[in-house]
């Protein structure tokens, strides 16, 4: 073989390759998802048709050579994400893994995009680093939840006024003086059932109204242990041997968070532990730093005479409707399960997370649910 031979013999190579990627282009640019990859510079140096509709609404060669932040901004709605502010930050390196977050792209000519999931990821098998970056718009999905929490909304308004009627008639009976014993208990645990209809329907209206928009919390700054300390002097009637575990510190942490979320998330991880506790040892409740993820990290312990739950039903305590396994007197306990999934999306709604741990005891189980706290900006 000659060297005159080679490009003749490379040629149809050469076609099938460029074929090939021109039919990857097609198939690229006849998605709806709008996909870039940028170098550890944010210089874009591939994109599809929904990316250059999205940022230019022109075509991809008007994107690629371009910086990123020379072509938008974000509006991010998952205001905790510290990942994803950095993405279009060139003096800063690339993420080193996957994330993604909910936000709208701002063009340059200052028009909104609908709501989008953000996905990124890094390029793999190649040298250089590289990002592929990836817009979904959520639009429908987004106006789908708006509809269900008006639903949700009106279901609430309208059963509260019923509701209402019904529990002040069984106050009133319960007033009167001399009822049987069968009577009295009956009421009881009628008044106790009107509670849990009541904490059910705001548990529905408060997933669906976090599930639209996580940062609906009134974030602002307070100090960690003052709070922890309030919350439980008053739920001392409720749990008179609870036990609040600080480290040593010098001053109270400051951290970013809804108090009143952080209230609701704390009456919700004191009523599991009751459900999963049998009363042999004293509730502990410990705060503690996770200085590598940049948290705090505060555990509800509780012991139980139950064997630890597999793995994939303590996952499943956390999703809606699941209904929970044993209460701390041994009796399978009833509910829809909202509690610990409304819990977990007020932890997500400031950057927290919900995790649930179970191991063997000597005699039974311990239980452990835990909430993280970031740390505040400025400490990072």
């Amino acid at each position: 073989m000659t060297d005159s031979d080679l490009p003749a013999r490379e040629t149809p190579l050469v076609r099938q390759l460029r074929q090939s990627l021109g039919m990857l282009q097609v198939a690229f640019d006849a998605t709806s998802e709008a996909m870039l990859i940028v170098d550890e510079h944010r210089l874009v140096h591939w994109a599809n048709q929904a990316s250059a509709e999205l940022l230019v609404q022109g075509v991809p060669i008007q994107v690629v050579n371009c910086m990123l932040d020379s072509l938008f901004e974000l509006d991010i709605v998952d205001n905790h994400d510290s990942e994803a502010r950095r993405l279009l930050d060139s003096q800063r390196s690339l993420p080193a893994s996957a994330g993604k977050v909910r936000c709208r792209v701002v063009s340059r000519s200052g028009k909104q995009s609908s709501m989008q999931l953000l996905q990124w990821r890094p390029v793999e098998l190649i040298q250089s680093p590289f990002l592929l970056l990836s817009f979904r718009d959520l639009s429908a999905e987004e106006q789908a939840l708006m509809q269900q929490q008006r639903f949700m909304t009106e279901l609430t308004h309208e059963l509260r006024t019923p509701l209402a009627i019904v529990n002040g008639n069984l106050l009133r009976i319960s007033r009167i003086e001399a009822l049987p014993t069968a009577a009295s208990t009956r009421l009881t645990m009628a008044r106790q059932e009107m509670a849990r209809i009541h904490r059910l329907l705001e548990h529905l209206s408060l997933l669906t109204q976090l599930e639209i928009d996580p940062e609906a919390l009134g974030c602002t700054d307070c100090a960690l242990v003052p709070l922890l300390k309030d919350w439980r002097d008053s739920v001392l009637d409720q749990a008179p041997d609870l036990q609040l575990q600080f480290p040593k510190l010098a001053s109270s942490p400051w951290v970013r968070l809804d108090p009143h979320a952080m209230e609701l998330v704390l009456d919700q991880l004191l009523d599991n532990a009751f459900r999963h506790g049998d009363g042999t040892i004293p509730l502990r409740v410990r705060l503690e730093p996770l200085e590598a993820k940049r948290h705090w990290k505060l555990s509800f312990l509780s012991h139980g005479s139950a064997a630890p739950v597999a793995d994939h039903v303590r996952r499943n305590w956390l999703n809606p409707f699941v209904r929970r396994q044993l209460r701390r007197d041994g009796v399978h306990a009833e509910g829809a399960g909202l509690g610990l999934s409304v819990a977990r999306e007020l932890a997500r709604g400031w950057g927290g997370e919900l995790v649930l741990d179970q191991w063997p005891s000597n005699h039974g189980s311990f239980t452990s649910a835990s909430v993280s706290i970031p740390f505040m900006p400025d400490l990072e």
